[in-house]
């Protein structure tokens, strides 16, 4: 879908112009959005998984500092021996993260499809994710309430979260090329949304992601998300600064017949070089 402008009259997504051709509302550059709707599996999406392992191996990895810790307080360094020797503390991990793994996959599976409309916007990124024909199992699969079933609309789809990031807080920016995604973190080291596109929208959102952060020189870009123009308002470069000069420096200048930058003289003007040699021909 190309970029449109979003009339808040209308409520409609219109060709971008300065007014709507619907109602006739003035259309500012703040209105112009990317809006697209992409299909989304939680079982084939790594994201998904991502999000749970980072909360999981975490946990593990404490549970097994905590073990350590405990076996070395009661113990000593033999006892810490004894219990890493023997591998059967990494053994039972290991299976614990196997029937974790096996859990998460079931579940995955039977949450079944969602709806994601994604927009980017003068504000920044909106990933809202709809159920479309929902059920008590796929929402507490989910950790929601039955209670929602009274609540989705006419076209059947539920509003289960929404996911946004405004672009002053966006700290780096991480581009998949593969799979059309698009990462983005804050701090850094977390990553806040991340933004599934399709094919046809993804010279645009690179587009927008250059006009409004592009520039910033303290968030992390790819190359395909910086740009190249100079920022508006920007100090000219360092030494560029013209040096002011002194009158010293003027008269050494002409009495050594340097040449000029100022225009040439018209008239009867008398040159700054034939005062100087008046003035020396007058001292006594």
């Amino acid at each position: 879908m190309p970029l449109t402008s979003y009339c808040k009259k209308c409520g409609q997504d219109v060709p971008v112009s300065a007014s709507c051709p619907n109602c006739g509302a003035k259309l500012g550059p703040g209105t112009v959005r990317l809006a697209w709707c992409v299909e989304h599996a939680p079982v084939r999406d790594w994201m998904c998984w991502n999000s749970v392992m980072r909360l999981l191996l975490p946990a593990l990895g404490a549970t097994l500092l905590l073990v350590i810790l405990l076996e070395a307080f009661m113990g000593g360094t033999a006892g810490i021996a004894e219990l890493l020797s023997g591998g059967g503390l990494i053994i039972v991990l290991m299976g614990l993260l196997g029937l974790l793994l096996a859990v998460m996959l079931l579940v995955f599976i039977l949450q079944g499809e969602e709806l994601l409309d994604c927009v980017i916007d003068a504000r920044g990124i909106h990933v809202q994710v709809y159920l479309p024909h929902p059920t008590a199992l796929r929402l507490a699969l989910r950790g929601k309430s039955p209670r929602l079933l009274n609540a989705p609309g006419d076209d059947g789809l539920l509003l289960l979260s929404s996911r946004e990031i405004a672009w002053k807080d966006i700290q780096r920016v991480q581009l998949w090329p593969e799979k059309t995604l698009i990462l983005f973190y804050a701090p850094r080291w977390w990553m806040r949304v991340f933004l599934p596109c399709s094919p046809f929208v993804w010279e645009d959102a690179l587009g927008l992601i250059r006009e409004k952060i592009g520039r910033k020189k303290t968030v992390v870009l790819p190359a395909e998300c910086r740009s190249s123009a100079p920022a508006k308002g920007g100090k000219a470069a360092k030494g560029s600064k013209a040096r002011q000069l002194s009158f010293d420096d003027v008269a050494g200048d002409v009495l050594s017949g340097a040449p000029a930058d100022a225009p040439e003289a018209e008239g009867d003007f008398t040159s700054l070089a034939d005062v100087l040699q008046e003035m020396k021909e007058s001292e006594p």
